[in-house]
């Protein structure tokens, strides 16, 4: 088994990204993330100011920088997680497979499904954890039989190395 390369980018405290040296050195990969010139602004105060990465595909990239930088604001713009924050606006262009992502045609749920995020704390929804669990396998109509989705939470519980911890609490609350 080889194991992806992976590249780590800096983001300085104004974040601006430029890789054109990686770029030439993975030439052969095809870009799956294509940002150009990006700036993100909550109301009048600009968040993130002209950021133009290339991300290829199956290639690891790392964004590091200090609290407060705009890490999580930047990745926010690629899944459109930032549209529910009223008085936000992106200008430049963000495409995913060589689609813009901001079209006004773009299926912002297809999107989150295809573009995911893994935040560093549990965001849970107020639900119990077997709701928690059982919520993206209902959105996405993957079972619909009561009994299936029983059997998948176990699975996915058990995947996850959680199942001894919550087996027996799994209908109390996911943010207990």
């Amino acid at each position: 088994m080889t194991e992806a390369p992976t590249h780590v980018t800096h983001l300085p405290p104004r974040p601006t990204v430029h890789r054109a040296a990686d770029r030439d050195a993975v030439a052969d990969s095809p870009v799956k993330v294509d940002v150009r010139n990006l700036s993100f602004y909550y109301g009048p105060k600009r968040a993130l100011e002209g950021i133009t990465l290339q991300a290829q595909t199956n290639r690891v990239t790392a964004f590091i920088g200090p609290s407060g930088c705009g890490k999580s604001t930047f990745l926010r713009t690629l899944n459109r997680m930032n549209d529910i924050i009223p008085g936000t606006r992106v200008e430049g262009s963000a495409l995913v497979d060589g689609k813009d992502i901001y079209a006004a045609n773009v299926d912002v749920v297809e999107l989150r499904r295809r573009v995911g995020m893994v935040f560093q704390k549990s965001n849970p929804f107020p639900k119990s954890i077997f709701e928690n669990v059982a919520y993206g396998l209902r959105i996405n109509r993957l079972v619909t039989a009561r009994a299936d989705v029983a059997e998948r939470v176990e699975e996915s519980l058990r995947s996850a190395a959680l199942w001894d911890e919550v087996k027996d609490r799994l209908h109390d609350s996911a943010l207990a």
